[in-house]
């Protein structure tokens, strides 16, 4: 049995109104109006392009602006002349449950550089299941 004598008693009665006493006032509110913090200036979004990709490219473009243009290829490829050509396609969609046996396409493109990096010309095609 554990016993306490007197003095044990006063600490232990005076710490357990200590701890009640700072976990009330953690909890206080303020009646004083929140203000928020000042914001640095807010730079509007730029209006998404939602043109078909293939229009948004022009012969002579670099291949930074076909990037910000139409966003980063799939997959690459470089031809024995040393031209570059950048794929793209929207195959994701594959994954769409009934997508294609509901008469979606997938569409594919792909970009032709020539060998200074401007782009030479383009070709798309869509395909479908059925």
């Amino acid at each position: 049995m554990f016993i306490l004598n007197k003095t044990m008693k006063k600490t232990l009665v005076i710490s357990l109104f200590v701890a009640t006493a700072l976990i009330g006032l953690a909890g206080c509110a303020s009646d004083q109006e929140q203000t928020p913090k000042p914001k640095a200036e807010e730079k509007p979004k730029p209006v998404k392009d939602t043109r078909p990709k293939e229009d948004r490219l022009s012969v002579g473009m670099t291949k930074d602006e076909v990037r910000a243009a139409i966003g980063k290829p799939k997959g690459t490829s470089v031809n024995s002349d040393g031209e570059e050509s950048w794929n793209y396609s929207d195959s994701e969609k594959a994954f769409i449950p009934y997508y294609s046996l509901s008469g979606g396409k997938f569409h594919h493109l792909i970009v032709n550089f020539d060998k200074d990096g401007k782009v030479k010309n383009w070709s798309t095609s869509a395909q479908g299941m059925y």
